[in-house]
């Protein structure tokens, strides 16, 4: 089920996407903890509180500011490309570009191959998110000082880890679904990208506030994480959604035909 030496090749081959998201990300949430000024905030929340649509939510405290700000935007569309990139090249244009035949010409069964593509996808998320975590607490703990609630903090670290599981399961089912590169991309990401625009609408609008029940995006309630309400629930349905579909992408991808 697990290969060392091909987990090695893929840590290796796809270092370079994972550092630039990464990096991207830690210097965000680094910005995100460093211009948070409680008198500014106040100010600019009161000035669009009585807004038709309040595009900042509630960015009254440093929690809030962090989630709706950098969780609810940054994270999920800089983690959107990341797992859509990195989903799509771990199996679908391995095949497409032939590569595939090459690997499973080695002592690597499918169900190797496989597996462990999926094992680096989702440690790279869970490096990713550590990283996060642990440079977001440091810096908040230096700039703003017993400000940042840290369990709370690391709940929606978590929560975001897990939605873009969920998100990269979806896209890597695509990929061992299809052989063809661009049609794995047509699927898993137009999905992906559908879940973001849906939840943005639903946001814009009172009117489109139904679409929330058409994405994933949804079942990360920072609002119920921030205020201590009920989101057990809906991080354990991602849970099951990443597993699920990961699985379901490994069977079809052993039972399938290749063009090799």
């Amino acid at each position: 089920m697990f290969n060392l030496e091909l987990f090695k090749y893929l840590a290796k081959s796809h270092f370079k996407s994972f550092a630039i998201i990464t990096v991207s990300l830690l210097v965000l949430i680094s910005i995100i903890m460093t211009v948070f000024d409680p008198s500014t905030i106040a100010d600019i929340a009161a000035a669009s509180k009585d807004a038709p649509v309040n595009p900042l939510g509630d960015i009254t405290t440093l929690i809030a500011f962090v989630a709706n700000q950098y969780f609810g935007n940054f994270v999920i569309i800089l983690g959107i490309i990341y797992s859509v990139i990195t989903a799509n090249k771990l199996v679908a244009e391995q095949v497409d570009k032939g590569s595939m035949a090459y690997h499973l010409s080695m002592p690597v069964t499918r169900v190797e191959m496989t597996a462990t593509s999926a094992l680096y996808l989702f440690s790279s998320l869970a490096a990713m998110f550590l990283l996060i975590f642990g440079v977001g607490w440091s810096v908040a703990e230096f700039v703003q000082p017993g400000e940042l609630p840290v369990g709370i903090f690391f709940t929606l670290t978590w929560g975001a880890f897990l939605l873009h599981a969920a998100i990269a399961s979806v896209v890597f089912l695509a990929s061992c679904l299809f052989n063809r590169s661009s049609r794995a991309l047509a699927l898993g990401a137009g999905l992906a990208v559908f879940f973001f625009a849906a939840d943005l609408l639903s946001s814009l609008s009172s009117s489109l506030e139904w679409m929330h029940n058409l994405t994933i995006i949804t079942l990360l309630d920072i609002d119920a994480i921030i205020s201590g309400g009920s989101y057990g629930i809906q991080l354990f349905v991602l849970a099951a959604v990443s597993c699920s579909l990961t699985l379901i992408g490994i069977t079809i991808f052993k039972r399938k035909d290749l063009p090799i």
